[in-house]
């Protein structure tokens, strides 16, 4: 019977993946450890494992002062990583290229091609750009989207989802997402004018 070859990148893998977990194992047993109870059961009410983490990886008293002297932002970073979570939850998802090209009755190229053009908003899930839900009506992209995620351009795409989703005074207390649904887009326009004039955007 003919041997098969292993496979060179599975095998190279495995010793990254066992020194990987092996510090990754350790550094959650001291935390584990020096966590109290309440810190604990907080982590783990977070509705996934990476949100657990996430939680836990952003309290300083748990990561401790040694880490965060060498590492100063492990507690931002893992903050970020959270309210990245949080945004795309409160957007109901997100959609892959070919989920937003069927809905839109394009394909997924033409996708891609909209996305580089600043006309809808994406945002990136490990090497994947995915496409936030809360953009889209039933068969297309709620107007005045293209004109946050233009504004919006040199700050990055999860600033444009954070300010689609955000509550705001000068909108009534909606999120610029709400205004644009109800036909607002006036409205939203002035305030990014407004925040781009206060140098936010």
């Amino acid at each position: 019977m003919a041997r098969t070859a292993p496979n060179p990148s599975s095998t190279r893998s495995d010793p990254l993946q066992a020194a990987f977990l092996r510090r990754a194992t350790s550094a959650l047993e001291r935390m584990a450890a020096t966590a109290s109870p309440k810190t604990l059961s907080d982590a783990l009410a977070a509705p996934t494992d990476a949100g657990s983490l996430a939680w836990l990886l952003s309290r300083s008293e748990v990561v401790g002062p040694a880490v965060i002297e060498l590492d100063p932002l492990v507690p931002a970073l893992a903050k970020n990583v959270e309210h990245r979570k949080r945004l795309i939850e409160r957007a109901g998802g997100t959609l892959s290229a070919e989920d937003s090209g069927r809905l839109l009755g394009i394909s997924r190229q033409a996708v891609d091609k909209r996305r580089r053009a600043g006309a809808l908003l994406a945002v990136r899930e490990g090497s994947d750009w995915r496409y936030p839900a809360c953009q889209f009506d039933e068969t297309d992209v709620v107007a005045g989207i293209a004109e946050v995620v233009r504004a919006y351009a040199s700050a990055g795409p999860w600033v444009a989802l954070d300010f689609l989703l955000a509550p705001d005074s000068a909108l009534g207390g909606r999120s610029a997402l709400d205004a644009l649904k109800s036909g607002d887009r006036d409205a939203v326009l002035r305030l990014l004018r407004s925040e781009a004039q206060d140098g936010f955007a």
